[in-house]
């Protein structure tokens, strides 16, 4: 029989995995994995469901995987609102013709109010929701994404956490879960400091900035913007996408010259980074191929063949951050930049490719 649990909100889930614990806290769910089964947990693994009556006139809201999905409209007339679903020919997360997937939370807002069903951890797996016909009912079932890891191979048998909240009107909804995420993952240091401001190069000229540009635009920026505090430099300072520390050709003094610049008319110097990606011609890459995600058969796997190849310098390759001496390598590049340049903001980009799914250093550890 399945296990059943009333949550403070009244509603009844259903643990059908004889393999799984969880531990209710008011509203909230902490579930962890209690079999002595070794299987490998799929891309599909259930951690409840619900059977719950969705009012046709109901409107849905959700993320997707990545920051360019995302879903609102009626549960027979979603549109996606992100320009590249994780279903799309591009992302390729999960198949276009599965049931809809909302990455983290799901929000029914209906005539009694918003219900959020929200995974408030991501410490090591991805979880999303989808919705299915059950009769006259609809089931709401919660899923991790377990990438085929084996349990005996896990740090910890934990799994995540997942939360259900009601409220009348969605503010008060997200300020609810923004802050049982936050007992989870406390916020650091800075996060709510004022945000920065300034400059960024990406804007004006995308991967075609010179020291030049740069110059220029800072000259500008101390004589006519004394308020912009930051300046920028972003994608095209770099010789490959991977060798951040050599400069392209268009810095013909070197990006730590353009930094002491920026320093001395009184603006804080600040860089973009892609930390797990390289391109096939950078030197990281071809004196460490073994540094990269792997696929099955053992070469460094192209982010196309899983998914979007990424915007340019094509293919992408994605770094093992499992592997104690990638580590080291990203310690060392950031270290440089912050001490040795003098880099006080990092913008860090394409994030997402380190989380793509492959063989890595370490077993049982997924892209999350």
């Amino acid at each position: 029989m399945p296990n059943s649990i009333v949550l403070d909100c009244q509603l009844e889930i259903h643990i059908s995995n004889a393999n799984l614990r969880a531990a209710s806290q008011g509203d909230e769910l902490h579930f962890s994995y209690s079999g002595l089964s070794n299987d490998p947990i799929d891309s599909e693994y259930s951690l409840f469901h619900l059977d719950t009556v969705i009012e046709q006139q109901a409107t849905l809201y959700g993320d997707g995987f990545q920051m360019l999905a995302q879903t609102k409209g009626q549960y027979d007339n979603l549109q996606d609102i992100g320009r590249c679903p994780d279903n799309s020919s591009s992302y390729r997360i999960y198949p276009v013709n599965a049931r809809k997937r909302f990455y983290n939370y799901l929000v029914i807002g209906d005539s009694m109010g918003y219900t959020l069903f929200g995974f408030t951890s991501c410490h090591r797996f991805a979880g999303y929701f989808s919705i299915s016909e059950q009769g006259k009912m609809k089931r709401i079932t919660a899923y991790i994404d377990g990438e085929e890891t084996l349990p005996q191979q896990w740090s910890s048998l934990n799994l995540e956490s997942v939360v259900v909240l009601k409220a009348s009107n969605l503010s008060d909804l997200y300020q609810q879960y923004s802050q049982r995420i936050a007992n989870h993952h406390p916020i650091r240091n800075g996060v709510v400091a004022p945000a920065p401001t300034g400059w960024c190069s990406w804007y004006a000229y995308y991967a075609n900035v010179s020291e030049h540009k740069v110059l220029t635009n800072l000259a500008a920026m101390a004589e006519r913007f004394p308020k912009l505090d930051y300046l920028l430099i972003d994608d095209g300072y770099q010789a490959y996408m991977g060798d951040w520390l050599t400069p392209s050709d268009k810095f013909t003094s070197g990006v730590k010259s353009v930094i002491e610049k920026i320093k001395a008319l009184g603006k804080k110097p600040a860089i973009w980074l892609a930390p797990f990606i390289s391109q096939a011609e950078s030197e990281l890459f071809t004196q460490h191929p073994d540094w990269f995600v792997h696929n099955s058969d053992g070469e460094p796997m192209k982010a196309e063949e899983v998914t979007y190849a990424g915007w340019r310098c094509t293919p992408w390759y994605m770094l093992d951050m499992t592997n104690p001496d990638v580590q080291e390598h990203i310690t060392q590049v950031v270290s440089h930049m912050r001490y040795e340049w003098g880099i006080e903001l990092f913008k860090l980009d394409a994030n997402y490719w380190g989380t793509l799914k492959g063989i890595r250093y370490q077993s049982g550890i997924t892209g999350v």
